[in-house]
């Protein structure tokens, strides 16, 4: 009766995992993970090394780790999830269209190939808050004479977001906005930028001095999520000759989720203020004139 009950219980936690991950390759970390500790249940080992319990595979297995997992999950997700081709001797990886073409043209293992079917999410591996880049946000007013002058200035500013990633073509902020907009879809909470832009205009009186022209700056203060991709495998086969093998683990070991540490993006936005308001440090920018230009 338990053995019955915990396979009732595995089938209905595998229907729930695709049901969860029909939109592809950019589903959340931590849904893809809860179901995936469900399936794997209290007999495997899965090895918590990593963002959202995955494990490294960077300096373990052949091949550049790093472009293999920015390959494999930069494919469009499917119902069925996202494919990849192993070889384990040349560290060679191939998405399926490209294992079809240059390799054998049915889904099979073979040789020193070995495939594997999964889904993708993304998981954060850290979180910090660091200072913008110092930018004019008035125009230049100069004076030229030779005692000090009084004028208005008026400054403007609208938050920046940006995601860089570290290995592979440049991220579209649709698929920045995904990871990292909770509106949509994505699971962090910051008050920032990703969810809604802000801006201000303010006008303030500053004194110049002679011979000197000033402009406004402001230095916005930002937050950086690092998230790692993760593939959580369903399938992976192989064929040494004496037919084809299939597990659902990464490699025939013990865990079912990886990831490769070198490779990352990084989501940057500028922070709010309670009022919603951008948040950041205004200053003056002041510079001599020539003197041959001013009385």
């Amino acid at each position: 009766m338990r053995t019955m009950r915990a396979a009732r219980t595995t089938g209905t936690s595998r229907t729930a995992l695709k049901a969860s991950l029909k939109k592809g390759a950019l589903v959340t970390a931590s849904t893809v993970l809860a179901l995936a500790g469900v399936v794997a249940g209290t007999g495997a080992a899965q090895a918590a090394t990593g963002p959202g319990g995955a494990t490294n595979i960077r300096g373990v297995d052949p091949g550049n780790t790093d472009s293999m997992i920015e390959r494999l999950c930069g494919q469009k997700g499917s119902l069925t999830g996202v494919y990849g081709a192993l070889n384990v001797r040349t560290g060679a990886f191939k998405t399926k269209a490209e294992y079809h073409r240059d390799v054998f043209g049915l889904w099979k293992p073979l040789g020193d190939w070995e495939l594997f079917r999964g889904y993708c999410g993304n998981a954060q591996a850290s979180t910090w808050s660091t200072k913008g880049a110092s930018i004019r946000t008035s125009p230049w007013i100069g004076n030229r004479g030779s005692k000090d002058d009084k004028e208005t200035f008026v400054s403007s500013y609208s938050t920046k977001t940006f995601a860089k990633k570290s290995v592979g073509a440049q991220l579209s902020f649709s698929a920045a906005k995904s990871i990292f907009s909770g509106s949509a879809g994505g699971s962090f909470t910051y008050e920032w930028g990703w969810e809604k832009t802000s801006s201000f205009e303010r006008r303030s009186e500053k004194t110049i001095p002679p011979c000197t022209q000033i402009a406004v700056t402001w230095t916005p203060y930002q937050r950086v999520v690092r998230v790692n991709p993760i593939f959580y495998v369903l399938d992976y086969s192989w064929n040494k000759g004496n037919g084809d093998k299939t597990v659902h683990t990464w490699r025939n070991r013990s865990y079912r989720t990886i990831y490769s540490h070198g490779y990352y993006i990084d989501g940057t936005s500028d922070k709010l203020l309670p009022n919603g308001q951008p948040d950041g440090r205004e200053d003056k920018w002041e510079q001599k004139l020539d003197p041959k230009t001013c009385a």
